[in-house]
């Protein structure tokens, strides 16, 4: 009977490890949402995330395609607030812009005209709160 009875427990503690112990990435959160411009959906961009405190082993981003990005949690952010950075050039290739920078695939550089206003990059106030309970979605219409 007493061989059983630990059996039993054995038995009982794989199946909590299997059930019940799943991917935890260091308590980092998927991060996921929509992006508009002007009421479109972005074709193409990147949006990054910069933790506020200024520590760089949380920062995340994701390529925007066709309106949506997503973090998946292995890559995502630990809770905490952080500043957003949306870009989305408008791909023209233009005159090299330097000579002292190397040409691009046709011979002169991709030098982009970002379609977003400052105020949602370079110049960036926009926050989130990453919560550990929330559902971490943010969405972005742009004017």
């Amino acid at each position: 009977m007493k061989r059983q009875h630990r059996m039993v427990w054995i038995a009982l503690g794989l199946a909590v490890l299997v059930l019940g112990c799943g991917p935890n990435f260091g308590g980092r959160k998927a991060i996921k949402g929509t992006v508009k411009l002007k009421g479109q959906p972005i074709d193409d961009g990147t949006i990054d995330f910069f933790p506020a405190s200024g520590d760089q082993a949380t920062k995340s981003g994701a390529q925007i395609i066709k309106g949506s990005y997503k973090i998946p949690a292995e890559f995502g952010l630990l809770p905490g607030k952080y500043r957003v950075s949306i870009t989305a050039g408008d791909g023209r290739t233009r005159p090299e812009a330097s000579p002292d920078q190397p040409p691009g695939p046709t011979g002169a550089n991709i030098v982009s005209k970002d379609r977003v206003p400052k105020e949602y990059n370079i110049e960036s106030k926009q926050e989130v709160d990453v919560t550990d309970k929330g559902s971490n979605i943010f969405d972005y219409d742009i004017p």
